[in-house]
């Protein structure tokens, strides 16, 4: 025989239907299935975790307009009621605090 051809079939060449290469083609498979479940559940996550970082950056930069407004209101309302000043420093503070809490809390 040609060196090229075996001289007797072992039963694990290419073409091989025996019982244990179906039982790693079916194997193959399952690990196959999972290994997909896990990938499409850790892009499930890192789409949830995407759309609630955008919502914390959203609500941060309303939080820092809302804050900046309430700032230039004090000093507009300072002109007028100067005493007042540790009010609004106070209410300014208790709202800026209280809105990153709300937002941490997301």
């Amino acid at each position: 025989m040609s060196s090229l051809i075996p001289a007797q079939n072992t039963g694990g060449g290419l073409f091989s239907t025996s019982a244990s290469t179906a039982a790693d083609r079916r194997q193959s498979s399952a690990l196959a299935r999972q290994t997909r479940r896990d990938i499409d559940q850790i892009a499930a996550r890192v789409e949830v975790e995407t759309a609630a970082e955008q919502a914390r950056a959203f609500l941060v930069s309303h939080a820092m307009t809302n804050v900046a407004t309430l700032v230039n209101q004090a000093e507009s309302h300072m002109k007028i009621a100067p005493a007042a000043a540790p009010f609004y420093e106070a209410l300014i503070t208790s709202y800026a605090i209280n809105a990153g809490q709300r937002i941490a809390r997301l």
